[in-house]
């Protein structure tokens, strides 16, 4: 792995739970947790369209765009509201950093279950007592910055 990439994954991480608060803020002014959601989602439809449009200089073709399964199309979108307006309902209950903290701890044992048994195409990586323990510390992490 390159260095690099850490900083700007960091970063990413701090994208997030900007993302997080801002949308909690924007429900808690509206006086309704779904409006941020929709809001987020339709801005960024548009820059999506804008990047995909700006840097793919060849489209698949016809073809090959119905032949990916149809579920494929709409999981993504399902399983970001889901996750959108999840944090957006939740971030007002548990504060940011217990939501940020079980959300992590939450990717880091799906992402060791998806590698062990090769879900969704991953490439299998064993989950070995190093990742299990890493896991637990994840968890204890959680407790620790949730203060349950």
């Amino acid at each position: 792995m390159s260095w690099l990439l850490v900083p700007l994954a960091g970063l990413l991480g701090a994208v997030l739970t900007t993302q997080i608060a801002t949308n909690t803020e924007l429900g808690k002014a509206l006086g309704n947790p779904y409006i941020p959601a929709a809001a987020n989602m339709a801005s960024g439809l548009i820059i999506t369209a804008i990047l995909t449009w700006a840097m793919t200089p060849e489209w698949p073709s016809r073809e090959v765009m119905r032949g990916a399964p149809w579920y494929l199309w709409a999981a993504g979108g399902v399983l970001g509201v889901t996750y959108l307006t999840g944090n957006i309902l939740l971030a007002p209950k548990l504060g940011a950093g217990a939501l940020v903290a079980l959300v992590v701890a939450g990717q880091l044992i799906f992402s060791v279950l998806l590698d062990n048994f090769g879900w969704f195409g991953f490439a299998q990586h064993p989950a070995g007592v190093a990742r299990l323990a890493g896991c637990c510390l994840m968890i204890a992490g959680v407790f620790l910055v949730s203060r349950f």
